[in-house]
């Protein structure tokens, strides 16, 4: 038993980051973590192995971490049967696994993260383009996290409209929607465009991969819409050119078969070196997603002051606000006449960058967000 004063002794579950977006989260927690004064803390680890998070505290030669497999069965088998044993060499009081839940003993308090969309959404069948075996992998992960959540003292979210349905749906008592960090160091590493893309027309930019999510399928429709309406208008799709992928291949017969090949170009994944350069040589940027928990497209955007086009979404709107200018993302010719409608209205797009540049605002730094993180952890550990 503790002594009152003595400091709360806080696992990071990084084990379920092993690649993607996650992984960058929990970098810029480590890089961040050691300029802030941490009083009343004690922090541990479980990393993934072989990850960014393992590679970096191995290399700092940091002793308050454990490795665990990256398999996810090893993982959970792990979580079930070995955890018990370092949770108590540490004298852990709180576990924050920052994305998913851990099957640690129920007698250590568990705060998790959740930016599973999809969750909170259970009208919209989110995994319709999946079939048989595929499908059934995709419902058993849903279930899983939606075991998790329950489970969790607290659930922390990064979007207010995932936090209020989290609560009616399901039941949750203790959550906290904590905005996500901003990390605007970018390098001035130049992307270079294709020769077949032109500098002299307006392009429109969709940061992201083969995901029908994303929409990404519109794209030739819209640029067809477009091309009839006598707009010159080029679509940027930073997807990676994967001849085999069955997206692309769907893709390139749309590009065909609308005969837009003029007006739409897959670029291949850009460097994080490259955003820079490549935001600054586009006109706007498109989100058409059915779901999403956050993105950092949209802070982008605003960031590099172009206006965001975006889904006429429930989470789109709690996160954008007036900040973004919005689409049926299933109706490309309504896509397309918006957008020839917003080309001819330069006061619409100066209003939508500078409430986008306000919005930035309300967006803590890395220090401030973990800061913020640190706080509510303490506060739960202290009353719950």
């Amino acid at each position: 038993m503790k002594m009152n004063g003595d400091k709360m002794h806080l696992l990071i579950n990084f084990s379920t980051l092993k690649a993607g977006g996650g992984q960058n989260v929990a970098m810029n927690f480590l890089y961040a973590i050691d300029k802030i004064q941490l009083n009343d803390i004690n922090i541990f680890y479980f990393v993934a192995q072989n990850s960014q998070p393992h590679k970096f505290l191995e290399t700092k030669g940091m002793k308050n971490y454990f490795v665990v497999a990256s398999n996810p069965i090893k993982r959970i088998l792990f979580e079930i049967i070995e955890s018990e044993k370092m949770l108590k060499q540490w004298d852990i009081d709180i576990i924050y696994s920052y994305f998913g839940y851990g099957f640690f003993p129920k007698e250590y308090k568990q705060v998790v993260g959740s930016a599973d969309s999809n969750l909170y959404f259970p009208e919209i069948d989110f995994w319709k383009d999946y079939k048989g075996l595929s499908r059934i992998k995709k419902y058993l992960v849903d279930q899983y996290r939606i075991f998790g959540i329950k489970q969790a003292i607290s659930v922390v979210f990064e979007n207010s409209a995932l936090e209020e349905r989290g609560t009616k749906i399901y039941k949750l008592k203790n959550t906290v929607t904590i905005k996500p960090s901003i990390n605007m160091s970018f390098n001035d590493e130049k992307f270079i465009f294709p020769n077949s893309i032109r500098k002299d027309i307006f392009k429109g930019l969709f940061l992201c991969g083969w995901h029908m999510n994303k929409n990404v399928l519109k794209i030739p429709e819209i640029a067809f819409y477009l091309k009839k309406a006598g707009v010159d208008f080029q679509f940027i799709l930073t997807a990676p050119i994967y001849k085999t992928n069955d997206i692309y291949i769907q893709f390139m017969k749309l590009v065909e078969k609308y005969e837009v090949q003029k007006m739409c170009f897959v670029v291949g994944q850009v460097n994080k070196e490259e955003l820079k350069s490549l935001y600054e040589q586009v006109d706007f940027v498109f989100l058409l997603s059915k779901l999403e928990s956050f993105s950092n497209n949209i802070i982008e955007s605003w960031y590099f002051q172009k206006p965001l086009i975006v889904s006429n979404e429930e989470w789109a709107y709690s996160i954008c606000k007036k900040a973004a200018y919005y689409v049926n993302r299933d109706n490309a010719k309504e896509i397309a006449l918006k957008i020839e409608q917003l080309l001819k209205n330069q006061e619409k797009i100066d209003r939508i960058i500078s409430t986008g540049l306000k919005e930035l605002k309300n967006y803590p730094s890395i220090e401030e967000r973990i800061n913020i993180e640190m706080e509510y952890l303490y506060n739960v550990y202290k009353n719950y």
